[in-house]
């Protein structure tokens, strides 16, 4: 049976090239998901990699699809030639059945780690450089205005002689955001 396997990173992305792909490849169930591989629990793939059988096939539109790093991808393909399942990944041209493609196959994935790394070396030099001049990372201390009237809220029913579990339950917020509303 040829599985599909499709992923994007962020629910705004669109999943419909790879789709396309994978039905013109004849995969007669596809497993699509809107998840980073980045992480450990991505439900879609899990149950793929439950339903595949001696014989099958796995096919993605791409090799970055299946996993971002290079161990995982090593790993995946470790499983797969151990339970006799091919692996072909679409626009890469990698296919396991053919001779050659094992070598692409790892070329590419160190390939792959080597620009993510590039990456993460990049955003850090980034964010290190925006540090150096001053700018303040991460999210505004303090309460958001939309909600500073339910800060209020909570002070008020403080005064009144509420406890914490009460005026959270009573304006729709946590206990822990209650005590820190209070100070």
């Amino acid at each position: 049976m040829n599985y599909g396997y499709a992923r994007v990173s962020t629910k705004s992305q669109n999943l419909d090239l790879q789709l396309d792909a994978l039905k013109k490849a004849d995969c007669e169930k596809i497993f699509a998901e809107k998840i980073s591989s980045r992480k450990k629990d991505r439900p879609k793939l899990k149950k793929l990699l439950k339903s595949l059988k001696k014989g099958d096939s796995l096919i993605c539109y791409k090799l970055d699809r299946l996993g971002r790093s290079l161990l995982e991808l090593v790993n995946l393909i470790a499983e797969f030639e151990k339970r006799e399942v091919r692996f072909i990944s679409l626009a890469d041209g990698i296919d396991t059945d053919k001779s050659g493609s094992k070598l692409l196959l790892n070329i590419m994935m160190c390939i792959a780690d080597f620009e993510r790394e590039m990456i993460r070396e990049r955003t850090i030099a980034g964010l290190e450089a925006a540090k150096s001049r001053g700018v303040k990372l991460g999210r505004p201390f303090g309460v958001p205005l939309k909600y500073q009237a339910k800060k209020e809220q909570v002070i008020t029913l403080a005064k009144l002689g509420k406890t914490p579990s009460e005026i959270g339950r009573m304006v729709e917020l946590s206990r822990p955001t209650v005590y820190k509303y209070l100070g």
